[in-house]
């Protein structure tokens, strides 16, 4: 016990020091109210992982751990003593440690690659087998100093590293709001000449493990390659713990303003839920603002309807109130905020259903649904059941409905879960279907088996497929010294 408690106090006071050389005069004062912004990358130096991803002990299954190590390296078939001196493969060590500590199997992998590189690495030297986590080694400590020899060998690498995790860091942040080291949730500290500011518990755990930008940049980065979720264009997703709600739209999130706007969208039960740190890869695009069909009114006067299509200037108030619009639902927009809406049609008079309409002639059982003078075939009943419920259907002559615009046949929405009479389920991106590959992929985007549509294959057949869906490298290619420089850089402006 003595040994450890030399070697725990020789660690703090390190930490200490380097935080007391390392930090320039007045930096702290100058810089306290300016934090770090995410940068166009998404790497947020102050939340760089949830809680969940280092303590979610279900966020991989074991087959799918098995799998994943299998296609990235050897560790799932490599052979090491495990702490009861039996061999077995390094994945099973990785599991039986991630179960008895309630850890993420995906974050003791991605901190095995950021320490040695022993995931994708094909053939792992023992030195790095020796130290795979890297715990008990200091930067300018030596592998071969004889106090740490008790931490070396794979497992015990893993079983240290995890231990560290569960029984120091988070008791400690529990019990007296900051780990050993210093670093605690709201408290600002230095970390290479930079302002850092944790805002979770992890965040405040992998500064103490690692207290570089660099370590922790890089270890963000592999997660990010590895398991960052490559979202369908078009996805609704609410992310945790924070709450806030985003549409996923040509590789941006774009948050919903308000409730209203987000359920004239999608239903409740389609929305997606995720971490937040699932979304920092993306750039934020603008918010969305206004629900589908709302009435928007300029700072000139001019009257807009927000249609599927875009901004449909409302010609005159003749018009206006032939449709039964009430000035009550008029919200006021800037200039800025309808420039980023597509001009489209105007409304006048003699415009037909400019808020969508169904309709089917009283000889026909075909059913259209018409927006804009342009009728769009509903080519099965599937399609009033999921969109359109509660909308009454006007019979029309046959004759108006020839009279109007062909759009070709009603698409499902991007984001749709789907399958035919097989067992293959598709997701809906851009009027293309995406095949899911497998039960972990489809798990792990937070999709629900219940919101899968039953499709007739004569419809599924009308979709062109597009790549199966994976999981995303959105940080395959992030130089990460260019990123640290422009963290700093940033900051210093």
């Amino acid at each position: 016990m003595k040994k450890y408690l030399k070697i725990y106090i020789q660690r703090v006071l390190a930490v200490f020091l380097l935080m007391v050389l390392s930090m320039p005069t007045g930096l702290m004062t100058a810089r306290a109210e300016t934090g770090l912004t995410i940068d166009q990358i998404g790497f947020n130096p102050n939340l760089i992982l949830s809680d969940n991803d280092i303590f979610d002990v279900n966020g991989m299954t074991y087959d799918y751990l098995v799998n994943f190590a299998r296609s990235k390296g050897t560790l799932a078939d490599l052979q090491v003593k495990d702490t009861d001196g039996t061999m077995k493969p390094a994945v099973d060590v990785i599991w039986r440690v991630a179960n008895v500590y309630k850890m993420n199997p995906k974050y003791l992998l991605a901190l095995l690659q950021k320490e040695q590189s022993l995931v994708e690495d094909p053939a792992p030297s023992e030195r790095q087998l020796d130290w795979a986590m890297g715990y008990g080694v200091c930067d300018s400590c030596s592998k071969d100093d004889p106090d740490i020899q008790d931490f070396k060998g794979f497992a015990n690498q893993v079983e240290w590293a995890s231990r560290q995790h569960r029984e120091k860091y988070l008791m400690q942040l529990l019990t007296f709001g900051s780990t050993i080291a210093g670093k605690g949730v709201g408290i600002t500290m230095n970390i290479d000449g930079i302002v850092v500011t944790p805002q979770n518990q992890a965040t405040a755990m992998l500064y103490s493990y690692t207290p570089h930008i660099h370590g922790n940049l890089n270890l963000w980065k592999i997660w990010q390659r590895w398991f960052s979720l490559a979202f369908p264009n078009g996805s609704i997703v609410k992310t945790l713990p924070s709450g806030d709600t985003y549409l996923i739209q040509n590789g941006q999130k774009r948050i919903f303003t308000s409730p209203a706007v987000l359920l004239s969208m999608t239903a409740p039960n389609k929305i997606i839920e995720a971490s937040d740190t699932d979304l920092t890869s993306y750039p934020t695009g603008e918010p969305v603002r206004f629900p589908k069909f709302a009435l928007l009114k300029s700072p000139n006067g001019t009257i807009f309807l927000n249609a599927s299509d875009g901004k449909r200037r409302i010609a005159n108030m003749e018009t206006f109130r032939q449709f039964g619009f009430s000035e009550d639902d008029i919200i006021e927009a800037t200039e800025a905020e309808l420039a980023e809406l597509p001009e489209a049609a105007p409304i006048n008079e003699q415009t037909v259903f400019p808020q969508g309409a169904l309709v089917k002639a009283s000889e026909s059982p075909a059913v259209y649904y018409v927006e804009n003078n342009k009728k769009y075939a509903l080519q099965d009943e599937v399609f009033l059941k999921v969109y359109f419920t509660r909308r009454p259907i006007v019979s029309v002559p046959q004759l108006t409905i020839d009279t109007y615009n062909d759009g070709g046949v009603y698409r499902f929405q991007n984001g749709e879960l789907v399958k035919g009479s097989g067992p293959d389920v598709f997701v809906i991106e851009d009027g293309e279907l995406r095949s899911i590959p497998s039960e972990d992929v489809f798990l792990n985007m937070g999709w629900k088996w219940e919101n899968i549509i039953t499709i007739p294959d004569r419809v599924l057949l009308t979709y062109n497929q597009a790549e199966p869906l994976g999981q995303t490298n959105l940080a395959a290619d992030i130089d990460t010294e260019k990123v640290s420089q422009a963290i700093i850089n940033n900051l210093k402006e």
